[in-house]
This record gives structure tokens, sequence and C-alpha cells, in this order.
């Protein structure tokens, strides 16, 4: 039988969770997750001792959960290429969860980062270094066995996040970039 404390935990988490998605993380107050979850805001505080806390605590496993099951869908492909093709759909299919992407929502809180926590930049920098040395790997295998010319394998995996970065922020404000035109551009690249 699960733990009252562990599932009432949770649940201020998934409440918390769905506000911030939707109202953004400066917007949503303590008392309104409160609310939300049918709690008084004290009870918040019983199982968080802030805002911020429970912001690390989304981070470390709601956040960090999705975007390892990206990653772990995307190795399912057979080829290497085929991986990057389900990289950019499944971080589209999860960015349309946040309503923005990961660095527009790492962004909001990177701003100043005296006013937050050392903790909560790690852990939206750790989320983003998984993703990263993911796609390296991917690149230097397709490299290794011959699916993909010989190129810095560190340097192509920046090029591909901050690429679906920009794509991304791009559909958020109403320019969306299709599918294939970005693939084509990554795989066949610009030259003639």
């Amino acid at each position: 039988m699960p733990d009252k404390k562990a599932v009432k935990r949770e649940f201020i988490l998934d409440m918390a969770f769905e506000l911030i998605l939707e109202n953004g993380f400066s917007n949503t107050r303590i008392i309104d997750i409160a609310n939300k979850a049918g709690i008084g805001k004290g009870t918040v505080y019983e199982y968080f001792e802030s805002k911020e806390g429970l912001l690390l605590e989304l981070l470390k496993t709601k956040v960090r959960q999705d975007y390892v099951n990206v990653c772990e869908n995307m190795e399912k492909a057979p080829t290497c290429k085929q991986k990057l093709t389900e990289y950019f759909r499944l971080e589209i299919e999860t960015t349309a969860k946040y309503k923005s992407n990961m660095t527009d929502f790492g962004n909001e809180f990177m701003k100043d980062k005296t006013e937050i926590s050392l903790e909560i930049v790690e852990a939206i920098q750790g989320i983003m270094e998984m993703q990263f040395e993911r796609l390296q790997n991917v690149i230097g295998r397709g490299i290794d066995t011959g699916e993909f010319r010989k190129v810095d394998a560190r340097a192509a995996a920046a090029c591909i996040m901050g690429s679906i970065s920009f794509c991304l922020h791009m559909a958020s404000i109403g320019m969306p970039c299709s599918e294939d035109s970005f693939l084509d551009c990554i795989f066949n690249g610009l030259l003639s």
C-alpha cells in the first residue's frame, strides 16, 4: 500500500506542474497550488520548504523523466538517421507539452542566476547535458558505422540542439519550420 504522505506529495507536485505549465513559474503562487490541490497553503509547506524547492523537485523528477523518455525512445529507431529524426519529432512533442521549449523554460529561471538557487540552474543544465550527450553518442555511432560522414560529433550535436531550439522558438511565435525542411538541412546541409 502506498505511503499516504508520498501520495499527497506527488499530488501536490502534479498540481504545481500543471499550474507552472499553464501560467509559468513566476505567475504561480503557493496559494494557487494549494487551491488547485484542495489543501491549505501551510500543507504545501509541510512537503516543500519553498516554491523554488518545489520547482527543483519538479525538474529533478517530472521534467527530467520527460527528457529521459525522449532519449530512450530515440534509441529504439534502427538507424542513426532515424534516431535523429525521432529525436526531432519527440522534442517537438515534448515541447508541445511545455507550451514552449526547454530552453525558454530554463531561460525564465536563468535570467538572473542570483534570484534562483544554483541547484535549479544545475538541474536545468543537467537535463540539457543529458540530451546533448545522447545526441553526440548517436552521431558518433553514425560516424563509426559510416552512416554519417566524419565530422566533429560534439559540434554536430551542438548545431542540431541549437537548431531544434530555434525551430521550436520560431514555432512558439507562429513561424514554424517544417520537419522535412529541417531534417533536409540537417542531413544534406547547404552545399549543392
